[in-house]
């Protein structure tokens, strides 16, 4: 993503309004709460700022569910890429994935997340906002005369403020069961008419005697073994001298499933396309694609940010949902994590959005492990193994042990937040003495409460708009 003007900053509109609307986990039509504010403009480390307490974007929206009075709270899930371990379906998925791109062929097969997919269109994260942006900053330019403060001064140095964050399978039943036959308990059972049974026939001469799969890999590995007999012959060695390698027991990595070598002729080919002037050139947000024989059969909404990849939607051709893509594509990104942490020491994790423990087709996120929930209390990262038994006794649960812990960043002085207000950039405190009505105590109730959801770290760098 190219570049922009002015990317060291951000431009938000906060959005009071509390309104429920229709949930898209339990389907209730007005018990889904959440905050928001539009972003005009938003700065990729403000933006890592904000998913570190519990916002989340679609679009320029950004969103922060009301955790203690929605219907299905939404609990921040991310992974650590580093110490990823795959499970035996996630095994599964990258196997079937890499045995279609050699030999074709195609076998149904559901995944958690194929489960959870909604329809076409639908995206159940998604939030509507009450309205549409009330303010439009696209011409402003901060002036030179103005000094950014302190907290963006000390990022500013580093490559993440170089860029903006943009914009069924059924079992058939089978004819002629539906009702139970009669059988030698069933009271409808005539046992006096009943008929002897013949004798069997016996197995089936015409098909080969059933055998042990243990004789059958004794087979194969002796066929192998004639095999590299034959060819050390071939090249003039002793069939005596070949040395049979034992398969080692190290666990297969996430790269060597994702690498794994393609025949010389594979029927399929699949590239996840990335563009040229991807992260290596700054963060921000880039759509993953993925081509199947000059195909796109997949996109991947992603932003890169100073500490993560986050994953923001995926969506793909149902044509090809036997392939797993969500899980697949969820696995092509923590491996692009792992490969840019190899660059950025510090961008190690995986955001996989919103865990909804109280949606059972939702918990899938947490198959991904090491995974680690945020507490909607403490900001703190719990793990996830701690952090269930508790989802378990209730929705809502503060899933920080420690009574004592507070949100160290939730103190804020609102008189020193940035208020832009007729393109003029002001703290609150003056723009409270100057431009705002001295008994309006429904204004500085919603700047308090902004403050307490946005944080002192993001209170102090975002440009909030005011009339």
């Amino acid at each position: 993503m190219a570049a922009e003007k002015d990317p060291a900053y951000s431009i938000v509109e906060y959005m009071r309004s509390h309104k429920g609307y229709k949930c898209g986990y339990c389907k209730s039509s007005d018990t889904n709460f959440s905050h928001g504010m539009w972003a005009h403009r938003m700065a990729v480390g403000d933006y890592q700022a904000l998913i570190d307490r519990g916002w989340r974007r679609s679009g320029k929206y950004c969103y922060k569910p009301t955790m203690e009075k929605t219907c299905c709270p939404m609990y921040t899930i991310k992974c650590d890429a580093l110490e990823i371990k795959l499970s035996k379906s996630q095994k599964k998925v990258l196997k079937r994935m890499h045995r279609y791109l050699s030999h074709g062929g195609r076998k149904e097969c559901r995944t958690p997340e194929m489960d959870s997919t909604c329809e076409a269109g639908e995206n159940e994260e998604y939030v509507k906002p009450e309205s549409e942006a009330k303010f439009d900053v696209s011409s402003f330019s901060l002036p030179e005369s103005v000094a950014i403060p302190e907290q963006r001064l000390q990022s500013s140095n580093s490559k993440s403020d170089n860029n903006e964050v943009s914009a069924d399978c059924k079992p058939k039943a089978i004819e002629g069961t539906d009702a139970p036959s009669p059988t030698k308990d069933s009271p409808n059972s005539n046992q006096e008419g009943r008929r002897n049974v013949s004798p069997g026939i016996g197995p089936d001469a015409s098909r080969p005697p059933c055998r042990k799969a243990k004789v059958i890999r004794q087979e194969r590995r002796e066929a192998k073994l004639a095999k590299r007999a034959l060819d050390s012959l071939g090249r003039g060695e002793s069939p005596m001298e070949i040395k049979v390698s034992k398969q080692s027991n190290t666990e297969k990595s996430l790269e060597d499933f994702l690498c794994e070598p393609l025949p010389a002729n594979p029927v399929h080919n699949l590239e996840p396309w990335q563009p040229g002037n991807g992260p290596e050139q700054g963060y921000g947000s880039f759509h993953h694609q993925y081509w199947l024989d000059d195909r796109l059969i997949a996109v991947g909404v992603l932003d890169i940010l100073p500490h993560c990849v986050s994953s923001v939607y995926l969506y793909y051709d149902p044509e090809y949902s036997f392939l797993s893509l969500g899980t697949y594509a969820s696995l092509r990104e923590l491996a692009l994590v792992r490969e840019l942490q190899r660059r950025i020491a510090s961008l190690k994790w995986y955001y996989m959005g919103f865990y909804i423990h109280s949606c059972p087709k939702m918990r899938y996120k947490g198959k991904y492990k090491p995974s680690f929930l945020l507490c909607p209390e403490t900001y703190e990262w719990i793990p996830i193994e701690l952090a269930t038994p508790k989802l378990d006794k209730a929705k809502y649960s503060r899933l920080n042990d420690n009574v004592y812990a507070v949100d160290s960043n939730g103190r804020v002085d609102i008189n020193k937040i940035l208020v832009l207000h007729n393109r003029n950039l002001v703290r609150y405190g003056d723009y409270q003495s100057h431009f705002a009505d001295e008994d309006d105590d429904e204004e500085e109730e919603e700047i308090r409460e902004y403050a307490s959801l946005v944080g002192a770290k993001s209170a102090y760098t975002l440009f909030l708009c005011r009339s």
